[in-house]
């Protein structure tokens, strides 16, 4: 399919994706290339035709190290890259690096995920824990409908105390807490992405030590990434055995609707994400407050 702006975006998100790995080697940063990235490098030796996105996974010290780096090294030096969330008016789990040159959907630049992975005890009970984090999140975010968490002190804390406002903000700044507490790595846990699935349809499956360490080299676009240790366990669990061959081609789309040159100054972006994201914070609040009022009928 045709989609304007597409490969220039592509393009940018690799200069992102370079500079960081550049930084990373020079300061002995461990990384992996994940998900849809790793899938594109296997299958197409680079980007799928319709993707524009790239994700970098670290372990939670090694990214709050590699953050440290950009704050210090790229973006004061880079005329268009910014570290996305910290354009938002609250906290965020995770970071993007953005340039500023290229939006989507006329308002947002185009960003590399820069995703925190959680090391887990692989016990039923930190399992368990973590799910209920997670679909706690999903419910309060809006990414699903049904509210599936076990933990009923952790509902009654974070759905039901304190004012309306603001509520999944200060739910979100103890799940970054939880999260950057999981960083003891041990060969007999497991490993999942801050969100894990989240956003998925289908339960994402937890990865071993030796599926992801040690890291190694795989060409992307002709360039040298790092990618996880055990590319076919990796992509199995997460796109099934038929994962070498393309969807049909109705489901060849990229994320965004449209893609095209920014008419906005870095200065200006910054403000106006601010600002967006300010106005979604505020109508989160008054959303939430809806569903937990039907979640009270429902238990009538």
């Amino acid at each position: 399919m045709e989609f304007k702006y597409l490969r220039e975006t592509q393009m940018a998100l690799l200069e992102m994706a370079k500079d960081v790995d550049q930084l990373c080697r020079k300061h002995n940063i461990p990384y992996w290339i994940s998900t849809g990235t790793v899938l594109g490098a296997v299958r197409n030796k680079g980007f799928i035709e319709w993707d524009d996105d790239l994700d970098l996974c670290f372990l939670i010290d090694d990214y709050h190290r590699m953050l440290k780096v950009l704050r210090e090294e790229l973006v004061p030096n880079h005329p268009h890259f910014i570290l996305y969330n910290e354009n938002r008016p609250f906290p965020h789990y995770s970071e993007y690096l953005a340039d500023t040159r290229i939006v989507r959907d006329n308002l947002y630049p185009v960003k590399i995920d820069l995703i925190k992975v959680k090391s887990l005890p692989n016990t039923p009970e930190a399992l368990q824990k973590d799910r209920d984090y997670l679909n706690l999140l999903a419910f309060m975010f809006d990414k699903k409908k049904e509210l599936l968490v076990k933990d009923r002190d952790m509902i009654q804390k974070y759905l039901y105390e304190g004012s309306f406002l603001f509520k999944r903000e200060r739910f979100m700044k103890d799940y970054i807490e939880y999260v950057d507490s999981l960083n003891k790595v041990e060969k007999d846990h497991v490993f999942v992405t801050t969100y894990n699935d989240m956003i998925a349809t289908k339960e994402v499956k937890h990865m071993h030590y030796d599926h992801l360490f040690p890291v190694k080299e795989i060409d992307f676009e002709t360039y040298p990434f790092f990618g996880p240790n055990d590319l076919e366990v990796y992509l199995t669990n997460l796109y099934g055995k038929d994962y070498i061959n393309p969807p049909p081609v109705n489901q060849r789309e990229p994320f965004a609707k449209k893609l095209s040159k920014s008419v906005f100054s870095k200065s200006m972006s910054k403000k106006l994400m601010w600002t967006l994201y300010a106005m979604k914070a505020v109508k989160g609040s008054f959303s939430l407050a809806s569903k937990i009022k039907k979640l009270n009928k429902a238990h009538l």
